[in-house]
Formats: C-alpha cells, structure tokens, sequence
C-alpha cells in the first residue's frame, strides 16, 4: 500500500515538475542527483567502473552546481594513475581543469587545487623520465661505440708495434 502511495505521488510530482516553467530544470536535478549517489553507491560496493560510468553521465549532462561539480571531482580522482603505472593522468588533469573553469566557486574546486599542482607535477616528471630514458640509451650506444674504436685502435697500436720490430 506504501509503495503504491509513494509510487502515486512520485508520478504526480513528475508531471507537475514537466507542466510548471522551470520544471524540467527541477527534473534533471532530481535525476543527476540521483545518478550521484548511484555512482557513490556503486563506489561503496567496489565497482568502480560501474560508478565511472554513472560519474561520466552526469559530467556529460547539462552543469548543476553542487552535482555536476561533485562529479567531475570524484571522477577525476578515479582516474588518476600511480606514479608507476605508464597510463597518464592527463584525463584526471583535463577534467579538474574544467572543474575550475565551470565551478570556480565550487567546495570541490578548492579542494582539487593542490591535486592538480601534485598531477601536473606528476606528468612533468614522467615527461623528464622519458627524455632521460632517451638520453641514456644515445649516451650508451656512443660509449659502445667509443669502446669499439679503442679496441680497433689498440689493435692498430699492437700492429705498428710489431712492424717496428
């Protein structure tokens, strides 16, 4: 019987929210925050692609503050990789950038604010890593090739050596 009253006046609040001005707005409130706290209850019970999912839908949708900005924070943090792992944190970069953009106001933006400084810090010592790597493996090919020429010099030495005797 409950479930038929909550499941009348839901229908009915749906439809006055369709019918007034500024109802659809109401309706796509309800709805991402509703996606929200499924992504944070798919987070809580460990699927983190299935929150990723919902977290990418309401990033996707039409900007609520207070939602949109929630997602986009929380979506970020899982998309950040260890320091280890090759994949690149420039995705979680790019979405905490457009957090500070669109919700510069935002509880979320303050608190992202030194974890895009730690990410971008992150990326730039990937990036020297990278030309190090580089560096090292040009560095080691001409130290072969360096010892190659002392040996064919030695070789060269010990045989004008033996011509003088």
């Amino acid at each position: 019987m409950k479930i038929i009253v909550f499941s009348t006046l839901f229908l009915l609040f749906l439809c006055s929210c369709a019918a007034i001005p500024g109802g659809e707005r109401v309706m796509q409130h309800f709805t991402e925050s509703r996606n929200l706290a499924r992504a944070n209850e798919l987070l809580q019970s460990g699927d983190r692609n299935g929150a990723v999912r919902e977290l990418t839908a309401v990033a996707d949708a039409k900007g609520i503050a207070g939602i949109t900005d929630e997602a986009l924070f929380r979506l970020a943090l899982l998309n950040i990789h260890p320091v280890t792992d090759p994949g690149s944190n420039l995705h979680a970069i790019n979405l905490l950038k457009r957090l500070k953009k669109e919700y510069p106001a935002s509880r979320w933006t303050f608190q992202s604010g030194q974890l895009i400084e730690l990410l971008s810090g992150v990326e730039d010592l990937r990036r020297q890593i990278k030309s190090l790597k580089s560096q090292n493996q040009s560095l080691g090919s001409e130290l072969n090739e360096l010892n190659r020429n002392i040996e064919q010099l030695k070789q060269l030495d010990q045989e004008l050596e033996k011509k003088r005797r």
